[in-house]
């Protein structure tokens, strides 16, 4: 006999319900969704990289979900994006270094080098 269970995840406020195993997709064992391979990050003025966590603080200017979040077609994974966004949200404060939220984009054309190109977010204030 074939089980049957709910599953419901919260997806930037609302509330999806999709089927469980044996009948999900299990999105997170597949492959890249589409040809947007990005991912949030923190550069500085330096042009410095950093993630997300590496800082304990966050002030931004600019909206980072719903449909005014610039760089849209350039978030990456849904559950990436919307994980580190909750973590922004999460530690809110005042910082004293100012920084960009980019999406950096990686592209692997065949035979060349990979290339990466950056999307400006929002900008905001950190602190360690």
């Amino acid at each position: 006999m074939l089980a049957w269970a709910a599953r419901f995840d919260m997806r930037l406020g609302q509330q999806i319900a999709s089927l469980v195993y044996p009948l999900d997709t299990f999105s997170m064992y597949g492959g890249m969704p589409g040809e947007d391979r990005s991912h949030l990050l923190v550069r500085d003025a330096e042009g410095e990289v950093y993630r997300i966590s590496d800082f304990r603080a966050y002030r931004c200017l600019e909206p980072l979900t719903g449909s005014d979040v610039r760089c849209a077609g350039r978030l990456g994974i849904p559950y990436h994006y919307e994980e580190l966004i909750h973590y922004i949200e999460t530690h809110q404060g005042q910082g004293e270094l100012a920084v960009e939220l980019i999406t950096r984009t990686w592209d692997f054309p065949p035979g060349e080098r990979v290339r990466t190109a950056d999307c400006v977010v929002a900008h905001c204030t950190v602190a360690r």
